[in-house]
């Protein structure tokens, strides 16, 4: 570095600052690998249409996914000392809310710094410009960073960033089991009787995932899960839950696996409790197998998980069964 940079980064407002906004971010889905599952969809509509025509058509498609005009929303332009627009944030209320999440983050959406001043710290300057605002909200601040960025990722871990949830999925094109039942352990599906008893395992974990983000009391974390358990009590042909257990019937695992509810083709895993007695992989291949098997038969495509923080599951152990791992969802806790 030759030199040292000053930058300038305010809110954008001018004609000039969104047109700067949208074409920048438009160069970067097409010179990224990692956001062309976004670019391509655009060529494969459009197949005759111009590089230009492809750019209004990202830019309107932008608009109509986000408000800017609502007051939780921003974008921030930084500004060299001659007043060259390089970089920008863009922020706002994220577009989903988890189940044990018990308000909606702040969530940055993209930050990109022209190439040409990247090494000038721009990227950190931009970021503390996103918490300053999000400290005005008094809310949290979260994003998704792609598993191959480690550039990105060692920066927001320097900044007090932490992994909070890890999206996984698996194709259910065949099924090899893994696992397999010994004289000592059973799997069966839920009963009644063991409904009580699952809960409270899940309630548990349940209430460390909520803690993870948010001070909420034991009353607050209880009444998100019993909102959670809704989707199977509401559409249980579309669900299942099964349970390990020892030879002497006492209880070592379960998951819960059913419908995503944002897609037809997709089957989630819910809920995904080991007990710590137990802790073993003998007793997760047992359950995976048992979810993904679920899930083949009822004609879904794909499985999915959102592992958490607090779910204590070696990401390796999924990885090894084929799980692929697009990026991590990453949080910064900085609500009062």
């Amino acid at each position: 570095m030759c030199c040292k940079m000053n930058f300038q980064i305010r809110k954008a407002d001018t004609d000039a600052d969104w047109d700067f906004f949208f074409k920048l971010g438009f160069e970067t889905l097409k010179a990224l690998p990692s956001r062309k599952s976004m670019y391509d969809p655009l060529i494969e509509k459009n197949p005759d249409a111009s590089d230009e025509e492809i750019s209004k058509l990202y830019r309107k498609e932008t608009e109509e996914f986000c408000d800017f005009e609502h007051p939780d929303s921003r974008v921030f332009i930084a500004d060299t000392e001659e007043e060259v627009p390089c970089g920008y944030l863009w922020m706002g209320m994220r577009n989903s809310k988890d189940a044990w999440d018990t308000e909606i983050p702040q969530w940055i959406y993209d930050i990109v710094v022209d190439s040409s001043f990247r090494g000038h710290g721009l990227g950190r300057k931009l970021m503390q410009q996103g918490e300053d605002f999000a400290r005005e909200l008094n809310l949290n601040l979260g994003l998704f960073v792609n598993a191959d960025n480690a550039p990105a990722i060692v920066l927001y871990e320097k900044m007090d960033y932490h992994i909070k949830q890890v999206p996984i999925s698996k194709k259910l094109e065949s099924i090899n089991t893994t696992g397999s039942l010994d004289d000592y352990f059973s799997i069966r599906e839920e009963q009644e009787a063991d409904a009580v008893f699952i809960q409270t395992a899940e309630l548990e974990r349940f209430t460390r995932k909520v803690r993870f983000s948010s001070k909420a009391d034991d009353n607050i974390s209880k009444k998100l899960y019993e909102e959670h358990l809704e989707k199977f009590a509401k559409e249980k042909e579309k669900h299942q839950r099964l349970i390990v257990l020892t030879k002497e019937g006492v209880f070592a695992g379960s998951i819960w696996v059913g419908s995503s509810g944002f897609s037809e083709e997709i089957a989630m895993i819910h809920e995904l409790v080991i007990d710590p007695a137990h802790y073993s992989q003998l007793i997760g291949n047992l359950l995976i197998d048992s979810a993904e098997k679920w899930a083949k038969n009822a004609e879904f495509s794909v499985i999915y998980m959102l592992l958490h923080a607090e779910d204590n599951v070696d990401l390796d152990f999924f990885k090894e069964r084929s799980y692929k791992v697009p990026g991590f969802f990453m949080e910064k806790q900085l609500k009062s």
